[in-house]
């Protein structure tokens, strides 16, 4: 996974920063019986919140009003309807509360909601939890 942008914005009236930062690259997907699916396992939602844990550290003194991560998988997979649709996993940081949201493909939803699902909840735990 590397970085692409890390980028703020601040508010025209200077009372809300948000930043943003893009990673590429995550390895999101494996190839399945029926086609790409995705992985979520223990040692990516580790890496998932040791990255967020050091990005939020870089800003302590300074720190924007919300911080949003976009974490894009490395693979596609092809729906139902023929579009390409690429896994990304978006957090948002605001008040110390996290959110979280994931981008899926057709095939994703039949065969993995019940995981993503898992993971999310735990996932958006652990992040609580730093």
């Amino acid at each position: 996974m590397k970085i692409l942008f890390d980028e703020t914005y601040t508010s025209n009236e200077g009372k809300r920063a948000s930043r943003n930062i893009w990673y590429g690259d995550a390895d999101i997907s494996v190839d399945g019986k029926y086609g790409k699916t995705i992985n979520l396992n223990e040692d990516f939602m580790n890496n998932l919140c040791e990255r967020i844990k050091n990005d939020l550290s870089k800003n302590a003194a300074n720190a924007p009003t919300e911080t949003n991560w976009y974490f894009y998988g490395s693979g596609v997979t092809k729906e139902a309807i023929g579009d390409n649709i690429r896994p990304t996993i978006m957090v948002r940081e605001r008040s110390d509360e996290f959110i979280t949201n994931f981008n899926i493909s057709d095939h994703d939803f039949a065969v993995n909601i019940d995981a993503i699902l898992l993971f999310k909840a735990d996932f958006e735990l652990r992040l609580a939890s730093h």
